[in-house]
């Protein structure tokens, strides 16, 4: 009990302080508790529920002895049991601990057992690494009886460059400095060296066999080098690396071979191309103006009946493009074919020319990329030039010759523009190895261009300063003609496209026309009869314009020429209105500026105090008025019979036309403007004198309607008619309506100038300004004469009349 007594814990001392307060809670919850209703009741009763607890606690302890007095065999079974589990435990603990000790014992073991398998996996690998540089170094110095019957005997083909490639290796082995070191090495080396001779003579000799191939007539060059000695070319390579004397000498036998091949090739072409020229080139007399010296002599020799026929298919166009520009749309196109050309069609120099570049530029391309390939240039252009070198030359040379006696301009040009397709052709490719032969031929070219075109304008000059040029009539001259076919085939030549060809060929052109315009001028003052100089400049003029707008060329070439006809159009309008109409022309001219001063207006206001100028001639006046109304029909007709007659080009001939008789009709109105200053209250006594202007309007329709009927189109002619009249009245109703908008604002100067930019003209002094002129216009208030042509310049006294 003892034993027990210590074995149970120690109790701390229990606080009682808020046992009232757990006492009521709990009384809360259960009022049949006896505690807690002894609790209530006071102590006496607490004690007395306390010995009963007692009582019933002892009561509890008995009967509990008992029950364990009654159970005392079951604890001592088990106790049995506890002490034979015991055991059994012991005797597994010393089993487990025999266990732990023999897997120490294991474990140990595999320790070992793991070190020495690294250290034979480490042993395995440097022997493998030993067995593979063994292998190597073996193969690489001994020299097997298959190789040497695979080098000396084996034919050459494709399975020859794995078995020189062999060899190739062997040899770069043997010669580092490490392996020379070695007894097997120097052993090996000089069965080596033996094979390598052997294999560079019969690599020589195959490469000397495929290169004398190429010589063989009607081989295709290109074919055999990519599907041959591309396929063979390790052998140059083997050759450069260990024999460089024969590498040298295959060089310089390829070199020697293909250069002596491209050459008689392209000789041979060239001469069968030669054969297709036209026969008849252009020679020193085909310039703009000929030498009439040795035109004599030819004349002379055709008088005889020795001089040689030319036809004319055979000829050729000097000066005119003719179709000759379609090349520049065939640049691409295969070469000519010269024996196929059965029926022999002539060619013009530049075609024959496109045809040999062509065929030149496609096969130094494929050469230079063949040398790449074969050689290993790496882009090099020294063995190119090497090979192609005497075929450039020969290409330069031949073009010297030629062009020492060349004088055709436009092929000149055109081979210049070929020249310089076939470079931007490469420039594509990438392929610069004809860089310096391109550069070459337009070192030729241009030099000769611009000596034929300068022999053309010196050709001009001469002509201007000998006067020796005579011209029969004034039609349109053999040397205007040439010029204006020459000029337009080179500015047509000269497009946009072209790039530097317009600025190199500016100014030599702006001579040309230069001189060729002195020409003409010195040719027209040589011409006799009245206006012949005039006509004869106008028709070459219009000659020039005529073959310049056929050709489309740009605004900047035709501007030039077309003021130049202009100037002369309305110099032989002038001269024209001044031969047939001389009294009212000087009087317009000499009493205009007298009136000029003159106030319409102020005048009509002031009435009959002023009168007519003292310096105006009236009696001339009226004389004009009557010679006018008398005989303005017939001249008319006459200046319509001279112009048709004068120029070749009916249209150009019409416009004149119609600008003479508009003139005419200015110079008429302006004669009314002064007589309506003059006479400003009542008209004058000569008033019925007067012409309509509506009847010279009629006439002018009609003249125009004859010329084109007797043209024989009467549809022109109505149609005519109907252009004529509507022109000529557009010009009088914007005057018209010009002079309405300044009388309207009372006609102060910058009131002409609103008036002058309403119809689109430009405000200038009277008579200084040749395409407007500000001039009165008459007006008869008292409707007896009506000097206007549309209803809004019926009650205005000054106009705007266009003159150009």
């Amino acid at each position: 009990m003892a034993t027990g007594e210590e074995d149970l814990p120690a109790f701390e001392p229990v606080d009682f302080t808020d046992l009232q307060e757990f006492i009521r809670a709990a009384g809360e919850n259960s009022k049949d508790d006896p505690v807690a209703s002894a609790l209530e009741r006071g102590v006496q009763e607490t004690r007395r529920v306390a010995a009963d607890i007692d009582g019933q606690l002892q009561d509890l302890e008995e009967a509990s002895i008992d029950d364990y007095v009654e159970s005392f065999q079951s604890f001592e079974h088990l106790h049995k049991e506890i002490k034979a589990t015991d055991a059994v435990l012991e005797k597994m603990e010393g089993m487990l601990g025999t266990f732990q000790s023999e897997l120490s014992s294991i474990s140990d073991e595999i320790r070992v057992l793991q070190g020495d398998s690294l250290q034979m996996n480490m042993k395995l690998r440097n022997r493998r690494a030993l067995q593979s540089l063994m292998t190597e170094y073996v193969g690489s110095v001994v020299v097997s009886p298959q190789l040497v019957r695979q080098i000396c005997d084996e034919e050459i083909n494709d399975n020859y460059l794995g078995y020189l490639s062999e060899l190739n290796r062997k040899l770069d082995h043997v010669r580092e400095k490490d392996m020379q070191r070695l007894p097997s090495c120097a052993q090996s080396a000089p069965e080596l060296e033996r094979l390598r001779t052997t294999a560079v003579a019969r690599v020589k000799n195959f490469l000397i066999q495929k290169i004398d191939a190429l010589k063989k007539p009607k081989t295709n060059l290109q074919i055999l080098q990519r599907s041959v000695l591309v396929r063979y070319k390790f052998f140059t390579q083997f050759l450069a690396e260990h024999h460089p004397t024969v590498a040298d000498e295959i060089r310089t036998y390829y070199i020697k071979t293909m250069s002596g091949v491209y050459l008689k090739h392209f000789k041979y072409y060239t001469t069968c191309l030669q054969k297709l020229e036209l026969e008849n080139t252009p020679t020193r007399m085909d310039m703009i103006v000929s030498d009439q010296t040795g035109g004599s002599a030819m004349s002379l020799l055709s008088t005889f009946g020795l001089a040689k026929s030319t036809n004319l298919k055979d000829k050729g166009n000097v000066f005119s493009l003719a179709g000759r520009d379609s090349i520049l749309q065939d640049l691409e196109k295969d070469p000519i074919i010269a024996h196929a050309q059965q029926n022999k069609v002539k060619y013009y120099h530049e075609q024959l020319f496109r045809s040999h570049q062509m065929l030149l530029m496609d096969t130094a391309a494929s050469e230079f990329v063949f040398l790449n390939d074969f050689f290993d240039t790496q882009g090099d252009p020294t063995l190119f030039d090497a090979v192609f070198g005497n075929t450039t030359q020969f290409f330069l040379d031949s073009l010297e010759t030629f062009l020492a006696s060349c004088w055709d301009s436009v092929g000149l040009l055109l081979m210049i523009r070929i020249v310089d397709f076939y470079r931007k052709c490469m420039q594509r490719r990438q392929v610069s190895c004809l860089d310096s032969y391109l550069d070459a031929l337009q070192l030729q070219l241009w030099p000769r261009l611009r000596s034929v075109l300068d022999a053309n304008i010196a050709s001009l000059r001469t002509a201007a300063q000998q006067g020796e040029s005579v011209p029969t009539n004034s039609h349109g001259h053999l040397v205007t003609r040439r010029y204006a076919e020459l000029a337009a085939s080179l500015h047509a030549l000269c497009s946009a496209e072209s790039g530097a060809l317009v600025g190199t060929l500016q100014q030599p052109l702006h001579l040309m026309q230069v001189e060729v315009c002195h020409l003409l001028e010195s040719m027209a003052t040589k011409l006799e009869g009245v206006d012949s100089g005039l006509i004869f400049l106008v028709n070459n003029y219009d000659l020039v314009l005529s073959i310049f707008h056929e050709r489309h060329l740009q605004r900047n070439a035709t501007t030039g020429f077309e003021e130049l006809l202009r100037d002369q159009v309305q110099n032989f309008v002038e001269s024209q209105l001044m031969r047939r109409f001389p009294d009212l022309v000087s009087f317009v001219k000499v009493t205009e500026p007298l009136v000029a001063e003159i106030d319409e207006a102020s005048a009509r206001a002031q009435g009959h105090q002023q009168g007519v100028p003292a310096k105006v001639d009236v009696a001339k006046m009226e004389q004009v008025v009557r010679s006018f109304a008398r005989d303005w029909r017939q001249e008319t007709d006459r200046i319509h019979k001279s112009v048709m007659a004068s120029f070749q080009n009916f249209s150009n001939g019409m416009g004149i036309l119609k600008q003479t008789l508009t003139q005419l009709l200015l110079y008429y109105t302006r004669l009314h403007t002064i007589i309506c200053k003059c006479f400003p209250q009542q008209p004058p006594p000569f008033q019925s004198e007067l012409v309509s202007k509506t009847t010279i309007l009629m006439e002018i329709s009609s003249t125009r309607g004859a010329s084109e009927e007797h043209r024989g189109n009467s549809i022109n002619a109505c149609r005519a008619r109907r252009e004529v009249a509507a022109s000529v009245q557009l010009n009088m109703q914007d005057m018209g309506s010009g002079l309405s908008c300044a009388h309207q604002t009372g006609g102060n100067g910058k009131d002409w100038e609103i008036c002058l930019r309403r119809i689109g003209g430009e405000l200038a002094p009277p008579h200084k300004n040749k395409n407007f002129m500000i001039m009165p216009l008459p007006c008869f208030t008292n409707g007896a004469v009506s000097t206007s042509v549309s209803a809004s310049a019926a009650h205005c006294s000054s106009s705007v009349i266009c003159t150009g």
